[in-house]
């Protein structure tokens, strides 16, 4: 089966090609998500939909990194960064009505921390703690690179995930299993 096409000087990608590469990469992306939002499954599903129409139009506009998993993955990655946001947004405009999240809690995770308990946590910290741990230590990435996704300087940063730390120990310490 070809995958791609040109067709009077422009690319074309079969809907039958697009169809095969959805079904070989939904469940890679949607666990990739899945895992992101803390299994959060509705969330998980939305942002899968909006990643896979982003696919959709880009493979419509003829361009064929769109069937691949590496540019798949990296839309994924822009759409939860851009979930992430959007939930910190919303949290700022909460707190402007009362709803304070302090984070003061100074502590570092504690030794042997189960990590099913330390994913049950991260649904406790505010949506911008959340998206800066999960880049970190799901998708491993290094902090310049989190601070360049996230339009922030490094040292901004790396406060940011020392701050995320924090609030994750204090979680942990203050909920025992």
């Amino acid at each position: 089966m070809k995958v791609v096409a040109t067709v009077e000087g422009a690319t074309v990608i079969s809907s039958t090609a697009f169809a095969e590469f959805y079904d070989h990469a939904l469940n890679d992306v949607y666990s990739y998500l899945a895992r992101s939002v803390v299994g959060n499954r509705s969330e998980a599903e939305d942002l899968t939909q909006e990643t896979f129409a982003a696919a959709a139009s880009a493979a419509k506009a003829g361009r064929p990194e769109a069937l691949t998993m590496p540019w798949l993955m990296g839309v994924a990655r822009h759409k939860l960064i851009d979930h992430y946001r959007r939930a910190a947004r919303d949290e700022r405009h909460l707190a402007l009505v009362g709803v304070d999240r302090s984070d003061s809690f100074e502590c570092d995770l504690p030794d042997g921390a189960d990590p099913s308990r330390v994913l049950e946590m991260l649904h406790d910290l505010s949506p911008e703690h959340r998206m800066v741990l999960i880049l970190k230590y799901v998708d491993e990435l290094p902090a310049q690179e989190i601070a360049s996704m996230l339009d922030r300087s490094l040292e901004a940063t790396k406060s940011l995930l020392s701050r995320a730390r924090r609030a994750l120990a204090a979680s942990l310490t203050e909920k025992p299993a």
